[in-house]
């Protein structure tokens, strides 16, 4: 007879298909990275050693050549987890998008979800230390091109919820940023919208978020348009 645990996998491990589905995650492909340099298995062991009961499912971001970050799927005490890895500047990122989500969890955006952290920490490939963070994964729902009302507000709320970590010689001027609002970091929940990748989280001029997004919204159109609104991450 199945155990109440057991079902909770599954259903924990068929959400977790769907978001990589969703997500655009790839295979957990078996052999060696070229970053980090370790095994898959060492990887995961080490993983695991830092957050027992991890459970890798997939690759969200894979390996990229000169680019010493990847993002995974997990399943870590019963929930769906991304866990990002990165070394150097990519770490420097991890450290600044864990203390933006951080303020976020104790001040969320209005009409916005973000991921909360789960852990933060450093894990030992083979003698070189790896930086990982690791948040909840949030549900999605159907895409649609359309920017919504809630991001009117976005600049004034963010810069209200981020003013801890503002930089003493900012401008006057200056309001806090995503610093990579994409149709790709800006996805649609059951309710409402939700908003990925801090790591770019800064200071900068009003309308530069904005800006960024419509940009991008341009380059993609042409193919989002064929593929029914919908994007991979």
């Amino acid at each position: 007879m199945t155990g109440a645990s057991d079902w909770r996998r599954d259903v924990v491990d068929r959400v977790g298909g769907l978001l990589v589905a969703t997500l655009g995650t790839r295979p957990w492909a078996a052999g060696g990275w070229r970053w980090p340099a370790a095994s898959v298995d060492q990887l995961a062991e080490a993983l695991r050693d830092a957050m027992p009961g991890l459970r890798i499912i997939g690759a969200v971001v894979p390996r990229q050549a000169n680019r010493e970050r990847l993002s995974l799927l997990g399943r870590y005490a019963g929930n769906p987890v991304v866990v990002k890895l990165g070394s150097d500047g990519a770490a420097t990122s991890l450290a600044t998008e864990g203390r933006v989500l951080s303020l976020l969890t104790d001040r969320p955006l209005p009409g916005i979800e973000t991921p909360a952290v789960v852990a933060h920490d450093t894990i030992d490939l083979g003698g070189v230390p790896c930086e990982f963070l690791a948040t909840s994964a949030v549900g999605l729902g159907a895409q649609r091109a359309a920017l919504d009302a809630p991001l009117r507000t976005f600049e004034r709320d963010l810069t209200e919820r981020l003013a801890p970590l503002a930089p003493p010689g900012r401008a006057p001027d200056d309001v806090a940023v995503h610093g990579d609002l994409t149709p790709w970091n800006l996805r649609r929940t059951r309710r409402g919208l939700a908003l990925f990748d801090w790591e770019s989280a800064g200071w900068g001029h009003a309308g530069s978020d904005l800006t960024h997004y419509r940009a991008a919204c341009d380059a993609v159109r042409p193919w989002w348009s064929r593929d029914g609104g919908r994007t991979s991450r």
